[in-house]
């Protein structure tokens, strides 16, 4: 596991509301990705929340700028994901997003205790920034 990882693993596993401030103007609805299921304006707040942005970069997302894992801009047009290992589809993505060690052992990414629902959820909202223009 990447060092700091371990530590940002036991913060994520506490939903944390990602503060806006009362300037800030109301977030776009989100356009689903065709054929994806889940919802990828509740994917796009659990991505805030849990702090996702630490590790990952995520062009037009505010804070993630993170580069202890892959850039995920633009991840859903991989033909694969976690290291070229696994193809990459909405059901692939949700099962990675839900437990990645489960799918590679040794993975430095941890499993970050969201329900099926709610992984389904983000891998909607990665899936459907090809369709959303970044703000």
């Amino acid at each position: 596991m990447l060092a700091g990882c371990s530590v940002l693993a036991q913060v994520q596993a506490t939903p944390v509301p990602t503060p806006r401030p009362p300037s800030a103007a109301p977030r776009l609805a989100l356009t689903p990705a065709p054929n994806v299921p889940g919802d990828p304006n509740h994917g796009r707040e659990l991505f805030l929340a849990r702090g996702c942005g630490g590790c990952h970069t995520l062009y037009g997302v505010e804070g993630a700028t993170g580069v202890a894992g892959p850039n995920l801009t633009n991840v859903t047009l991989r033909p694969t994901i976690a290291g070229n290992t696994i193809p990459n589809t909405p059901e692939n993505l949700a099962r990675w997003i839900m437990d990645p060690p489960s799918l590679k052992p040794g993975t430095a990414m941890p499993s970050l205790g969201l329900s099926q629902q709610e992984a389904q959820d983000v891998a909607a909202f990665l899936s459907s920034l090809p369709y959303n223009p970044p703000p």
